[in-house]
C-alpha cells in the first residue's frame, strides 16, 4: 500500500474504532482525489483488518440532535438564513453524515 493510502487507512481506523459502513466510507473518501483502484485497495485493507462494511448503520444519537439543533439555531441567528449540513457540521465538529442522521432522528425518520 502506498504511503498516501496507508495514511488514509490509518485515519479511517482511528476515526472509526467501532467500524464503519459503506456510506460512512463514501463520506470520508468524498474529499480525497482517489482512483477506483485506490478506493478498492482501501476497501480491501479495511476488510482484511476485520471491518464489516456491510454492517448495520450507526444509529443517530439524541445528543447529536441536540448539538445540531443548537448549532442550526445559532447559525440562523447569525446569518438570517437556513444553514447547510456542511455549515452545521463545521460548527459542531460532527461529520455531515452524522448531521444528516441527527436531522433524520428529529424528523422521526430514523
Amino acid at each position: 500500500m502506498s504511503p498516501k493510502l496507508q495514511e488514509i487507512f490509518d485515519a479511517l481506523m482511528a476515526a472509526h474504532p467501532q467500524g464503519l459502513t459503506l456510506d460512512e466510507l463514501a463520506e470520508e473518501l468524498s474529499t480525497k482525489a482517489l482512483s477506483y483502484a485506490e478506493i478498492d485497495e482501501i476497501i480491501g485493507a479495511l476488510e482484511e483488518a476485520g471491518v464489516d462494511l456491510d454492517g448495520p448503520p450507526v444509529p443517530p444519537r439524541p445528543e447529536d440532535l441536540r448539538q445540531v439543533l443548537a448549532a442550526a439555531r445559532a447559525i440562523m441567528q447569525e446569518t438570517g438564513s437556513r444553514p447547510s449540513t456542511i455549515e452545521i457540521a463545521a460548527r459542531t465538529g460532527l461529520t455531515p453524515l452524522a448531521v444528516r442522521r441527527a436531522l433524520q432522528l428529529g424528523r422521526g425518520v430514523a
